[in-house]
């Protein structure tokens, strides 16, 4: 490759959210892999799971709410209003207990089960021709993704631990993500998706 071509410069054109401008280390998000395996598990297991999906809601539950206190701290109450939404999801008992029918009838590990069952329901919300349905089924994708972590008992994203300045480039980031990112390190954000409603844009606002 010849210098010229080598030091070509390459644009690309999107969707301002907000007023600014940044320059810095580009750091790239990559999939984390939250795909969950499927494996088979015994009647007598069945208690067992149950317990470690309340655990998993309850501690979600708990991450949702000290996000929204954190939120409505540094921008206001509206914007951490965003998360109400989230925090119907792990409520939500008609999710909840079509997630036990499955386990019961399913017998395999209860995070497979969970994501199946929400990403369908996203699934479903997401092919309605309506901005709202569709918001509330990226709602249900971010918050399927934290209680799947909450199970597998991985750590938080790497890139929100982020020491140095960068602009993140990502094909999508969630609300919650946004939402708790450092804003010391964080110049700008790039994505694939999204709107200038939806809530990762506000919350990156």
């Amino acid at each position: 490759m010849s210098s010229d071509k080598a030091r070509q410069e390459t644009r690309f054109q999107g969707v301002g959210v907000s007023p600014g401008l940044a320059r810095g280390t580009i750091h790239v998000v990559r999939d984390d892999g939250d795909e969950v395996a499927r494996h088979r598990i015994q009647a007598g297991d069945i208690p067992n799971e149950i317990g470690r999906f309340e655990a998993a809601l309850i501690q979600t539950r708990a991450q949702i709410l000290e996000m929204q206190e954190r939120i409505a701290e540094s921008i206001g109450a509206k914007d951490a209003g965003i998360f109400d939404a989230h925090l119907l999801v792990v409520e939500d008992r008609t999710l909840i207990d079509e997630v036990l029918r499955k386990l019961e009838a399913d017998l395999c590990n209860v995070e497979f089960v969970f994501q199946e069952v929400a990403t369908h329901y996203a699934d479903t919300l997401s092919k309605i021709d309506d901005p709202y349905l569709r918001e509330r089924a990226l709602d249900i994708q971010d918050v399927t993704r934290r209680v799947v972590r909450n199970l597998l008992g991985k750590a938080p994203k790497s890139f929100l631990a982020l020491t140095e300045r960068h602009i993140l480039v990502a094909h999508n980031i969630t609300p919650s993500d946004t939402a708790t990112m450092n804003r010391e390190y964080v110049l700008g954000l790039a994505t694939d998706l999204g709107s200038r409603t939806s809530h990762a844009a506000i919350m990156a606002r």
